[in-house]
């Protein structure tokens, strides 16, 4: 455990790199992956929102859904 510091910043700098390859995919007009469709049409209907903001609020119903279909086979640490 003594090298969580280090897993964080991998994670941290993996998420990043995810983000930037997103938004240069979108931004370049080469079209979007099937997960980032719906959220990016919403971002477009909605200009108040982001296609970030989109995408986090997409990514939780996301997880209440499967959380509804799991009922008792959900575990908390499918959270993470």
């Amino acid at each position: 455990m003594n090298n969580m510091p280090q897993r964080l910043a991998f994670f941290a700098l993996g998420v990043v790199i995810n983000s930037f390859g997103v938004t240069l995919i979108t931004l370049g007009n080469l079209g979007t992956s099937a997960i980032s469709s719906v959220p990016y049409v919403c971002s477009l209907q909605f200009p108040m929102f982001s296609f970030g903001v989109t995408t986090f609020i997409w990514n939780i119903l996301l997880i209440l859904v499967q959380v509804v279909l799991l009922r008792r086979d959900f575990k908390p640490s499918q959270f993470l």
